[in-house]
């Protein structure tokens, strides 16, 4: 699978990873990776890195239906690493799904994991 998702308990924070051609199934088999896991709390933070992804094979309704389900709380932050254009449109997209659909937690774009690291121990 070209994605892979570990829980990080030190600073509470989901690590995600994608490489390659990611498919919706396959985003979808790594979240239940993540939220199936009994050390995952809502209030953790995410960093998603997308520096190796080539490309996602996903609609806009399929990123709408990943968007409409709350797996974060208000307390958390999401850095979502897309240094490619692609990557960091659809991305951008999820971003705006979330808003629409009340997501509570911030979510935040980065072209470099430096900057998502950053932001995400400030």
């Amino acid at each position: 699978m070209p994605c892979d998702c570990v829980i990080d308990l030190e600073r509470q924070r989901v690590l995600g990873r994608a490489w390659g051609l990611v498919t919706y199934d396959e985003i979808l088999a790594a979240r239940r990776q993540f939220t199936t896991d009994p050390n995952f709390e809502p209030h953790f933070s995410q960093i998603y890195d997308g520096r190796e992804l080539t490309r996602l094979a996903l609609t806009a309704s399929q990123i709408g239906v990943l968007a409409k389900e709350d797996l974060f709380d208000s307390r958390s932050r999401r850095a979502f690493v897309a240094p490619t254009r692609e990557a960091y449109e659809m991305m951008r997209l999820f971003q705006t799904y979330r808003q629409l659909n009340a997501g509570k937690e911030q979510i935040r774009l980065f072209r470099t994991l430096e900057d998502a690291e950053a932001w995400l121990a400030g």
